[in-house]
């Protein structure tokens, strides 16, 4: 029987949807960010119903909770 190795990312590049700024954040395990203020522009960014939080909508990978979904 195989092991699955399972590697959770916790730091995401999110993109500003108003300026396109990138910004590197930290993810929390247990909890999801449904708004965040960019560092940029000073835009308040909101994940839509779509999606489960804003680095699941405007990150480069999904939050932690998701990643473990998916695997």
């Amino acid at each position: 029987m195989n092991d699955l190795v399972l590697e959770v990312l916790y730091k995401n590049t999110l993109t500003c949807p108003e300026c396109g700024s990138h910004q590197t954040v930290e993810m929390l395990s247990l909890e999801s960010a449904r708004i965040y203020e960019c560092e940029t522009c000073n835009e308040i960014i909101q994940s839509n119903e779509d999606e489960c939080c804003v680095n699941c909508q405007y990150g480069e990978v999904k939050c932690p909770s998701q990643q473990v979904k998916w695997n």
